[in-house]
């Protein structure tokens, strides 16, 4: 199975997103460690579920922002996303990324303040019982929060089967005709 993700628009500071709807194809769930206020959005882009999270912001420091989910099925997974931070310290201090089975695989680019940063990752696997999800790291929880963002439609359908080109077609038949055309003439001899 494909599941395929793509990214919700973000601006530095201010997130957009449309709708609101929780995603049918996962069971995610939202967690907030230490004492953080980081927060989860989830919404809809039409019939593509839509989350965005945002660190924590309150001072309480070392606060880790997860959406996760125990995968059912094993599939290959393909996400794209963006991430901001209002940080007046610059994105070192939120950084963001995917988490596998307890293992952070940092997304964002660490720079100046309002760096921002997008991308992809294509064809992730992962197997049932893995732990997967995103989060948003907040080393001080001052100065402003990071967010990411991430838009899940829905599986992609597979592709149809092939069908042979017409020219090899045309090609296979013309060389029956000769066969025949050959053995019928061998045959009048």
């Amino acid at each position: 199975m494909q599941k395929t993700i793509r990214a919700a628009t973000l601006a530095l500071g201010a997130c957009t997103l449309a709708g609101f709807s929780a995603n049918s194809n996962a069971a995610f769930v939202f967690s907030n460690d230490a004492q953080g206020d980081g927060s989860i959005a989830i919404a809809s882009a039409g019939s593509d579920p839509v989350f965005t999270i945002t660190g924590s912001n309150n001072g309480t420091g070392g606060d880790t922002a997860l959406y996760t989910e125990t995968v059912t099925a094993s599939q290959f997974i393909t996400f794209t996303w963006q991430y901001a931070s209002a940080d007046t310290g610059g994105t070192v201090y939120d950084p963001a990324g995917y988490i596998l089975n307890n293992v952070e695989t940092q997304l964002s680019v660490n720079g100046v303040p309002g760096t921002g940063s997008s991308g992809e990752v294509d064809n992730l696997p992962l197997k049932q019982g893995d732990v997967f999800g995103f989060y948003v790291y907040s080393q001080d929880s001052l100065y402003g929060a990071g967010m990411l963002a991430v838009n899940e439609p829905l599986p992609a359908p597979p592709p149809p089967p092939a069908i042979p080109e017409p020219g090899n077609s045309a090609l296979m038949m013309a060389g029956l005709a000769a066969l025949f055309a050959a053995a019928r003439a061998r045959k009048n001899r």
